[in-house]
């Protein structure tokens, strides 16, 4: 304890930290400066709030890419509506879908959110010039004036002050990632998309990253702080707290995108990790990380396999791998091309209770490097090929997928006494 502390006494208020309301009362002389402070004190309280449930993206906003405009030589994207909460924990709510021209554009164009009651300061760099690069599609607080209000001249200063009302709202902007964070790295390289993104998630999704927990000493940052990933480096790189970012976008030129990633920097809204190897480890942002590798997986999958991408390999195209995949529409041998060259057993047959469990307990555990000596079990799921079969001439049937998990997550397939039928199960492991 400091000498100059001073220790306070039990039920006495805390003086520093609090939201301060002006006091309302019969008879006081209302100006709009004391209107303004109210404004003020709600916009903290609802800040608060933000930072109490974490930031992200609480749902929409997702991003997509918009088939060249013959008339129009950028690209042009579409984000839909939904709502995140910035770090500094302002809602960020966008009601309907809009489409984005990613040209050049002015920074000082909208005020820095969170400046509606005092000199707005535009936020620092990041304005996009056509050419080629990566780059963070980022969506931030705004503010715009709407109407004209009715004054008797008082206190006039010639600047505009009349406006009727102030609208709380977004706008977007790019923000250039310098190619310094992912130097060594081929852009042209098929793993290039699932690199970067993994490059993002950080070395926290790592299974090396536990070996170091209570490392002292000489210790080596990049294998300790969970934010250690690309995306935290921005903030070095003008990355605000005022923003959220959306998407991951490369061009090859100023109307050509050659990489559209949502789940590389997207995030679900959790709340932030606390400091210290234990309360990282249960902490809920490496569940958010988790779905995010997940769901950038499957998003990329069903990308390339749409673009009938000739000889998709998982150790071409994913050189990481979430711990559990989903693969859609695969038959067991088209599964096995596509795991070519890692240790793969099976596929084994699983019930449909067990799938979401799975899943679910892969978001805590380490990613799967696609070209490790790691097993990977391959599980098809009783029920689904049961009602493939059932309804063969049903175009409606069931899609056919199979699952594919690390050996880190306990073996699902043993048999079980009045669970599993005798065609759609396993000798258990280690039977004699």
């Amino acid at each position: 304890m400091t000498a100059d502390f001073t220790a306070m006494d039990l039920e006495q208020p805390v003086a520093e930290g609090g939201i301060e309301k002006v006091n309302f009362f019969n008879g006081r002389l209302l100006t709009a400066g004391d209107m303004t402070r109210e404004q003020s004190a709600a916009r903290s309280a609802s800040e608060r709030l933000g930072q109490a449930l974490g930031d992200g993206v609480a749902f929409g906003l997702e991003v997509s890419a918009l088939a060249p405009d013959g008339t129009d030589p950028l690209a042009s994207i579409m984000v839909q509506p939904g709502l995140a909460i910035s770090r500094d924990g302002q809602m960020l709510r966008l009601a309907q879908p809009e489409r984005i021209r990613l040209s050049r554009v002015d920074s000082t164009s909208f005020a820095a959110g969170g400046c509606a009651f005092d000199d707005c300061v535009p936020l620092a760099g990041g304005t996009y010039v056509a050419g080629e690069g990566l780059y963070l599609l980022t969506v931030a607080a705004a503010e715009r004036g709407a109407g004209r209000a009715r004054s008797n001249g008082l206190a006039a200063t010639g600047a505009p002050c009349d406006i009727d009302r102030r609208i709380d709202t977004v706008r977007f902007r790019l923000l250039e990632v310098p190619s310094k964070l992912y130097a060594g790295l081929n852009v042209l390289d098929p793993g290039f998309r699932n690199t970067i993104a993994y490059a993002c998630f950080g070395p926290g999704v790592r299974a090396a990253w536990a070996s170091d927990l209570l490392a002292g000493g000489a210790r080596s940052p990049a294998t300790i702080d969970r934010d250690a990933g690309l995306l935290d480096r921005m903030a070095a790189e003008g990355l605000s707290d005022t923003e959220v970012p959306l998407a991951l976008i490369g061009f090859t030129g100023a109307a050509k995108l050659s990489l559209l990633d949502n789940w590389a920097v997207r995030r679900p809204l959790s709340a932030p990790d606390v400091p210290g190897a234990f309360h990282s480890t249960t902490a809920p942002r490496r569940a958010a990380i988790g779905r995010a590798m997940l769901a950038q997986f499957e998003t990329q999958l069903e990308e390339l396999r749409a673009a009938a991408t000739p000889a998709l390999k998982a150790r071409t195209h994913f050189p990481t791998l979430p711990p559990v995949g989903v693969l859609p529409r695969m038959s067991a041998a088209e599964a096995l091309d596509f795991l070519g060259g890692m240790t793969v057993r099976g596929p084994v047959h699983i019930n449909s209770a067990t799938v979401e469990g799975l899943l679910r307990e892969s978001l805590t555990h380490p990613a799967l490097p696609a070209d490790g000596l790691e097993i990977v079990w391959l599980y098809a799921v009783a029920e689904n090929a049961m009602a493939a079969v059932k309804a063969a001439a049903d175009p409606a049937k069931a899609d056919p997928y199979l699952v594919f998990a690390s050996a880190n997550l306990a073996y699902r397939a043993d048999a079980r006494f009045n669970l599993h039928r005798w065609n759609y199960a396993n000798y258990a492991l280690g039977g004699g």
